[in-house]
This record gives structure tokens, C-alpha cells and sequence, in this order.
């Protein structure tokens, strides 16, 4: 009798134990799931990844964990690996229609406004808690197609219904300053940090537009408190270098570029400032290699290359700065153009003459990545448009995607199913 009291007692020990276990993982599931979902609301998909791959380890098949995995992938810019996350999470038994709305977002966010966009509606008609989430990947995706009407008409709603989100703003101080609007963009973004304090991305961006406005007192601010967080990181160093340049230490500034080229050998503006050290300080022979680098590495940066030409004329090497200085002119004309015809575009969305106008003067005169965006841009107004996607498989082509390339290469056919 005592035996089988001993056993049952064992038993049901041994039972509540692994409820136990069982109970603690599902918390500790639970646990780096609102982890993720905090560092996702702050900004940082890094983190988020990292809890979630942990709440995979304890439960691979928690289908919660793979749909705001999907949501970091997007996040992150990774929208292979969203596809497969969603597939997880909907072998894991997450909902048809949760599947659906975080692949609208996915495809808005990645610039395919034609998939995406008429299911906007119906993803506002119940946002739930997700109606920054959806503001934003709607607005990402018409700034990539530059359908800058659509783009303003959701970041103005999205201000109105959300005025404590600083995301707003981060986009507006984005915009301006590809359009070399810096005092627009600083002032943005110095709305946008009292919102969001711990966001240092807010705090870089300030730092760039400050240090393009010349403002090095903020900029030096900013930069001394990010370099405490991120003291080897290139992009702050270079910054830091611009603080250095201004207050005329020279010799410190040569240090941290050198520094930094030695573990970033191709970091472009480490490269192209350094040029423009030696360049100030008369030594025309140690500024070429760095300016010759810079501009392999960006062709169409009219900065670098007119250093670059400077170098070559106190060299003596007449032809050489000549080359330089004229593609310099002829940029700035070729740009002063494409400013023309966004103002066009912005007047008239699918004015699609003035779009392709722009992606052919990039194409000589631009960086590449803006040109493919134009040329997507036509095809997600028009598919059949053949001038675009004939160049848009050489893009692809460039790119080194294959299969990308063989499929706009068949549409700029005149017998395409989809072209003309």
C-alpha cells in the first residue's frame, strides 16, 4: 500500500513538473515575444530578430513568433525571408486573413504600389493597432515609386491620427534632404527626437543635416554623445573628422580617416575627405589615390570629381582635370533638369514622359539606384510601358538578377502579353 502511494505520489509529481516546464517556456515565449515587439515600436528590428529567434528556440512552432518575425524581416529590408515567415506562421495555424494583411504591407513597403495599394482601404477600414505600421509601409513604398502626391496625402493623415509618432517627421526630414533641403530636414528631425529621445537614428540624421548646414556646435553635441554608444563606428568618425576640419585640427582629422580606412578601405566619404585634406593642404600626389578611389566607387559625385580634377591640374596633367571638370558641368546641368521635372511629377503623378525623361539623365548623370527607381516607378503607373522595361533589364542585368532581367527584357517585347 505504502509502495503504491509512494508511486502515485511520484507520478503526479512528475506531472506537475512538466506542466511546470511546459507553463515556464510558453512565459518565457511570451516573455521575447513583447521584447520583440518593444524593440520593433522603438525602432530596432535587430533587437526584435534576436528575441524572436530565441522564442523559436523554446517553441519552433509558436505561429505568434513567426508572423512578428515576418514583420522584423520587413523591417530589416530582408522580404525573402518574410515570405518564408509567413509560410511558417501559416503551417503554425495563424489566420488566412493576418497572413494577408502583413503581405500587403510587405509588397507596399517594397515599392509594388500596384499590388499593394487597393488593399489600403480595407487595411484602414480596421488598422487594430497597426495603423502607424500601415501608414508607414504605404508611404515607404510611394516614396520608392515616387508617387510623391500619395506619399504627402498618408503622411499628413498619418500626423493627424498619430501626432506623437516622430516617423512623420523621420520621412519629411528624409525627402528634404534628398532634395539638398537641410535646414527643412534639420528642423523635422529636431521635432522628431523630443518625441522619441532614445532613437540615436533620429540623433544621426540631425547630426548629418547639421554638419551639411555647417552647424558644428549641435553637430558636435550630437556626435561626442553617439561616439560614447559607438566609438568605432565610420560613418560617426567621419562626422567627428568634419568637427576636427572646422576647429583646424588637421592632424587629428588625417589620424581618424586613415584610421578608418584601414578597417572600411571603401568607405566613401572617409576616402573622398581624406583627398580633400591632402588636397587643402598642397599635397596633390597623396590626394589622388583617395579621389580616384572615391570616384570609382561613386562616378557621378560631382564633389569627388571636381577635387579629383583640381588634384590633376596642380599635377599638370591638363587633359585628365579637363574630363573631370566637364562631366562636373555637365552634371549640374543634367540635374538642375531632373529638379525640373520632379517639380512636373509632383504637379502631375503620372506624368509619365517627365519620369523617363529623369531616368535617362541619371543614367549618365545619377546614381544608379534613383534611375532604377524611376524606371520602376513607370512600370508600376504603366505595365506596359516597353522603353522602361527594356532599361530596366539592363538594370537588373547590371545588378547581376538574371531571372529579373529575362522577365523585363520579355515585356519590352512588342508581342508581350503585357506590352505595346
Amino acid at each position: 500500500m505504502k509502495r503504491s502511494r509512494k508511486i502515485i505520489f511520484l507520478t503526479l509529481t512528475a506531472v506537475f513538473l512538466g506542466l511546470g516546464i511546459v507553463n515556464f517556456d510558453d512565459w518565457r515565449v511570451s516573455r521575447q515575444l513583447a521584447i520583440a515587439r518593444s524593440a520593433l515600436q522603438a525602432r530596432d528590428p535587430n533587437k526584435a530578430m534576436s528575441a524572436l529567434l530565441e522564442a523559436v528556440r523554446l517553441n519552433p512552432s509558436h505561429g505568434e513568433v513567426h508572423l512578428v518575425m515576418a514583420r522584423a524581416y520587413r523591417r530589416q529590408g530582408e522580404l525573402n525571408n518574410v515570405r518564408q515567415a509567413l509560410e511558417k506562421a501559416a503551417r503554425c495555424g495563424i489566420a488566412l486573413n493576418r497572413i494577408r494583411r502583413e503581405e500587403w504591407l510587405a509588397m507596399a513597403q517594397a515599392g509594388q504600389m500596384r499590388e499593394a495599394a487597393p488593399h489600403l482601404r480595407e487595411l484602414l477600414v480596421d488598422p487594430g493597432d497597426d495603423g502607424p505600421e500601415i501608414c508607414e509601409a504605404f508611404v515607404n513604398g510611394y516614396f520608392l515609386t515616387y508617387q510623391l502626391g500619395d506619399a504627402f496625402r498618408i503622411l499628413d493623415a498619418w500626423e493627424k491620427d498619430f501626432p506623437q509618432d516622430p516617423q512623420p517627421l523621420v520621412f519629411r526630414a528624409a525627402f528634404s534632404a534628398k532634395t539638398d533641403s537641410w535646414a527643412a530636414a534639420a528642423g523635422y528631425l529636431r521635432q522628431a527626437i523630443p518625441m522619441a529621445p532614445q532613437r540615436d537614428d533620429i540623433q544621426r540624421e540631425l547630426a548629418n543635416a547639421l554638419l551639411n548646414l555647417r552647424e558644428t556646435a549641435e553637430a558636435a553635441k550630437l556626435l561626442q554623445q553617439l561616439l560614447k554608444t559607438y566609438p568605432q563606428d565610420p560613418d560617426l568618425l567621419v562626422g567627428w573628422v568634419q568637427i576636427l576640419l572646422e576647429r583646424g585640427q588637421i592632424d587629428e582629422a588625417r589620424s581618424i580617416l586613415k584610421r578608418v580606412l584601414q578597417s572600411h578601405p571603401q568607405n566613401f566619404v572617409a576616402l573622398r575627405t581624406l583627398g580633400q585634406l591632402e588636397l587643402t593642404d598642397g599635397n596633390f600626389a597623396e590626394a589622388t589615390p583617395s579621389l580616384e578611389m572615391a570616384v570609382t566607387l561613386k562616378s557621378y559625385d560631382t564633389e569627388a570629381r571636381y577635387a579629383l580634377g583640381t588634384a590633376f591640374q596642380k599635377l599638370q596633367r591638363p587633359s585628365e582635370a579637363r574630363e573631370q571638370f566637364d562631366f562636373v558641368a555637365k552634371t549640374q546641368e543634367a540635374l538642375q533638369r531632373v529638379d525640373q521635372l520632379i517639380n512636373r511629377v509632383r504637379l502631375k503623378n503620372d506624368d509619365l514622359g517627365a519620369r523617363f525623361e529623369i531616368s535617362e539623365l541619371l543614367r549618365d548623370f545619377g546614381e544608379p539606384r534613383e534611375r532604377f527607381l524611376w524606371l520602376r516607378s513607370i512600370v508600376a503607373l504603366d505595365s506596359h510601358h516597353r522603353a522602361a522595361h527594356l532599361e530596366l533589364a539592363k538594370c537588373y542585368a547590371e545588378f547581376g538578377n538574371a531571372e529579373e532581367s529575362v522577365k523585363h527584357s520579355q515585356l519590352a517585347q512588342p508581342n508581350s502579353s503585357d506590352g505595346r
